[in-house]
């Protein structure tokens, strides 16, 4: 693997023998005039040295590695069997045979889960059914004496399916990877979710559909339909109006509760619609899962004919289905309106854009810690969530996970900030928005300028996540640096720009919000930068040793921090044999030299959160050497939600909130800080006070109540 320098140089080989100069001497440019020389260009490298760039800028690339095959019939095909499965699929058929096979390989192949049953209504069928007979064990097949036409065979195969979960399925498909796990995971996210459906496909790979939007005339639009699948606006989990039927999955319960498919719709079409809304009268959502992705052979069964056969029930129906629900449809905007809300049912809703400098990495950073923590707190008030990265070139498992929480992610071309793109996606849609929360001024300026210079009627609001000048001058003030000092005073100007014209600014470090009150005459609110589920019942002090720092060590102070640590405290307390466990993501080769000269040194990069929770519960003390930096610090507070005592400098603690009971201490000399240590791990009873308070601290001041009510304030001017 290379080091950061040597992919750095590889980097820079690229570019001098590339014909692409003069665009990435542009971008640099551009960089260097946001934030200095020295910052600007290790920003442009890094994105450009480390990033996965983007495959969904190519409007033309469709390739989503779709399984699409006739599958060759060698050998019988054992599917699952289960006395009590958790889904029943459900597949209708009508002739089609061969298509029906290929839907079951695709099944057996792709779902990611086994846990289910294949049930097969076949509607009385003139074609033989000894393939399937043949070709599949533990197969459920149905064979009615008389054709009932395609809703009410669904119904009479429902009542006999013993799933938890029952999923319908049309033959003239095929699922792709993961499939039914990914499924199955929408009734994980909330306990209201009674309906979920795929992204549906055509064969060749363009968009079918991303949910449907129903509208006040009972149409229904198939959104996204032969558009390329790639796009953000399909790629998220959201509520949808509904699902068409060829690839559902509902709760079981609840299927038979609501009475399954409204048989006013026989033989076909709008029962799926209907179902839908029933399940929403019922109280429960219809959501939409992009990466459960189906192929469907649109047409197969019944043409694409409204004029003739059993597809003219798409006309009749329409009209059964507008007087059902012409009450529910008033409320619903005119054929193509209000897209932009009616495509996720955000109508009426708190819609929030997020700019910031790239997506969330909350194992990595302490400052995506906390923009992850906000945007959990607004979903959990019920706002709609957008975010924009100006760098997109981050691993894709970051946008996934946003993806999953429903959250839509603006990537690609259309979106980028190198060629300002992203100004014709405001200039379209930012009166959609009831708040656009801005992170950082290095990033946020041209956006804020740009949406002061347009009209728009929300909140602007700025979150710079601490005084970044004061860390730049206190290190210029250290080291008698006159650049250093002018870079600080330009990011000072840049940030007081943001606070003064922002309509409101978050502060998380009370010392902040009292140094800025003194000039800064827009409002200034505190919150709490994380939350934390405090631990419960933590190891006991016996069954705890060792010493943790947890830092990414792309930020400079946790460098500095470490460096001092090891040169001027730990050689002591090597000496007593006590550990030290070093966490963090780009841990420099330097400090991998001093594992060398003390064997006790455990370094660990790049781990998981639940990794990273179970050396909490193992390690006796947290250690935060810090000697500059601004802002709570998120390891801090970590520590003690997990029941670990901090021995740290003054700048650890700086910015939280303090009164008489507080009863951590900065410790800022070698000698202190080795006797502290000492002090907090030899005592048994000093450990379970520190321990015992750090919990009781961050259950009072650092909960997701506290940091929602901030945004309720701003947002909605209530608490």
């Amino acid at each position: 693997m290379k080091s950061k320098a040597g992919k750095y140089f590889f980097y820079f080989k690229r570019f001098v023998n590339s014909d692409n100069k003069k665009k990435v001497a542009k971008e640099l440019a551009r960089e260097i005039k946001r934030k200095g020389i020295i910052t600007g260009t290790k920003s442009l490298l890094h994105k450009k040295a480390f990033g996965n760039i983007s495959d969904y800028d190519d409007e033309t690339n469709l390739s989503l590695d779709l399984s699409i095959r006739n599958y060759t019939k060698k050998q019988k095909i054992i599917l699952p069997a289960n006395a009590n499965p958790v889904v029943s699929i459900i597949i209708p058929m009508y002739n089609q045979v061969e298509y029906t096979y290929n839907c079951i390989c695709s099944i057996f192949n792709n779902s990611g889960y086994d846990d289910y049953e294949i049930i097969v209504a076949d509607d009385n069928s003139s074609e033989s059914i000894e393939l399937l007979r043949d070709n599949f064990e533990n197969l459920v097949l149905i064979r009615n004496e008389a054709n009932l036409g395609f809703l009410k065979n669904c119904n009479h195969a429902a009542s006999k399916a013993r799933g938890q979960y029952f999923v319908f399925l049309n033959n003239d498909t095929q699922v792709q990877k993961n499939w039914l796990k990914e499924l199955l995971s929408c009734f994980a996210l909330s306990d209201n979710i009674g309906l979920a459906g795929s992204k549906l496909l055509y064969e060749s790979g363009r968009l079918q559909e991303a949910g449907g939007i129903i509208w006040q005339d009972g149409s229904g639009w198939n959104y996204g339909n032969d558009d390329n699948p790639k796009r953000p606006e399909y790629n998220y989990v959201k509520e949808v109006d509904y699902i068409s039927g060829a690839s559902v999955m509902i709760d079981a319960g609840l299927w038979r509760e609501i009475g399954g498919f409204d048989e006013l719709f026989a033989p076909a079409y709008y029962e799926d619609t209907d179902l839908c809304f029933q399940v929403r009268k019922e109280g429960y959502k219809v959501m939409y899962q992009p990466f459960s992705a189906v192929v469907h052979f649109e047409g197969i069964t019944h043409g694409t004919d409204v004029n003739k056969g059993v597809k003219k029930y798409q006309v009749v129906n329409r009209k059964k289905f507008v007087d059902k629900w012409q009450q529910v449809l008033q409320c619903k905007s005119q054929n193509g309106e209000n897209v932009f809300t009616e495509r996720d049912r955000t109508t009426g809703k708190k819609i929030i854009l997020i700019v910031d400098h790239y997506l969330p990495q909350p194992d990595r950073d302490a400052g995506s810690r906390c923009i992850s923590n906000f945007i959990d707190s607004m979903l959990e008030l019920g706002y709609h969530v957008k975010f924009l990265g100006e760098n997109q070139n981050v691993p894709k498992k970051y946008q996934l996970a946003l993806q999953e929480k429903g959250v839509e992610v603006l990537y690609g071309k259309a979106y980028n900030f190198d060629d300002s793109n992203w100004k014709q996606y405001l200039n379209k849609n930012i009166n959609n928005f009831d708040a656009v929360l801005l992170s950082r001024a290095s990033v946020c300026l041209p956006v804020l300028n740009f949406i002061r210079s347009i009209a728009y009627n929300g909140k602007v609001i700025y979150f710079g996540h601490d005084l970044g000048y004061l860390r730049l001058e206190r290190e210029a003030v250290a080291k008698k640096s006159a650049a250093l000092a002018k870079q600080a005073k330009k990011i000072k100007a840049a940030e007081d720009i943001m606070y003064q014209n922002a309509d409101d600014s978050l502060v998380l470090s009370y010392d902040e919000l009292a140094y800025l009150g003194k000039y800064i005459t827009k409002p200034l609110h505190y919150v709490p930068g994380y939350f934390f589920d405090v631990a419960g019942n933590t190891p006991v002090y016996d069954n705890r040793e060792g010493l943790l720092f947890v830092g990414g060590f792309n930020h400079p102070p946790n460098k500095e921090a470490m460096k001092w640590f090891l040169d001027e405290v730990y050689p002591e307390l090597s000496a007593h044999h006590i550990g030290l466990t070093i966490v963090g993501s780009l841990v420099p080769d330097f400090i991998f030299r001093y594992r060398d000269r003390f064997r006790d040194i455990k370094i660990l990069s790049d781990i998981s959160a639940e990794e990273l929770d179970v050396l909490y519960t193992q390690s006796k003390i947290a250690i935060a050497p810090l000697l500059s930096g601004a802002g709570v610090k998120g390891k801090v507070i970590e520590a003690m939600a997990n029941g670990v005592p901090v021995v740290g400098t003054s700048t650890a603690f700086e910015g939280m909130p303090k009164n008489d009971s507080f009863i951590y201490k900065g410790i800022n000399t070698p000698a202190a800080m080795t006797a502290e240590i000492l002090r907090v791990c030899n005592d048994k009873n000093v450990w379970e006070e520190l321990s015992s308070f750090g919990k009781n601290y961050v259950r009072d001041n650092f909960n997701k109540e506290n940091m929602k009510a901030v945004f309720k304030e701003i947002i909605e001017g209530t608490r």
